[in-house]
């Protein structure tokens, strides 16, 4: 069994989980190739989640398959990238997860504040950025419209 006091087991347990989330989000406003969408998970999440290629790939493989994005293959001099965007599957799938979130994020921040744990400065940005994806701004996310 994984050591639960580890926060190494933590981190990565809830980036598996967030992942895929966070691959569909980073395709709502324009297409993107893995190192790009990689940096802009990064700037979605203000840092606090860092995607190594070892989620970006299999993670953009699985919602090719499942038919939430849809991949080409670019051509740039000798450079050739994949550029995926997200279908309306997944535009649905990203809000399906987003409602999901939402709805077990108050029983988290009880357990949280159970713990005795209080929010650090990192803790705060990577909270904005995701009340920013939840809907803070007016009119709420691009894809939830």
């Amino acid at each position: 069994m994984a050591d639960l006091r580890d926060p190494e087991h933590w981190e990565t347990a809830i980036a598996r989980a967030a992942g895929r989330m966070f691959l569909l989000a980073a395709l709502v406003d324009e297409p993107g190739h893995g190192y790009g969408i990689a940096g802009r998970i990064r700037e979605m999440c203000d840092g606090c989640c860092d995607p190594s290629d070892a989620m970006i790939y299999p993670g953009l493989h699985d919602l090719e398959a499942a038919g939430l994005i849809a991949c080409q293959r670019e051509t740039n001099g000798a450079r050739v990238r994949n550029v995926c965007m997200l279908t309306g599957k997944g535009h649905e799938a990203l809000h399906t997860a987003a409602h999901a979130w939402a709805r077990h994020l108050p029983a988290i921040e009880r357990v949280i504040a159970m713990a005795g744990v209080r929010g650090s400065e990192e803790g705060a940005a990577c909270c904005a950025a995701e009340s920013e994806m939840a809907g803070a701004r007016e009119g709420g996310p691009r894809w939830a419209r």
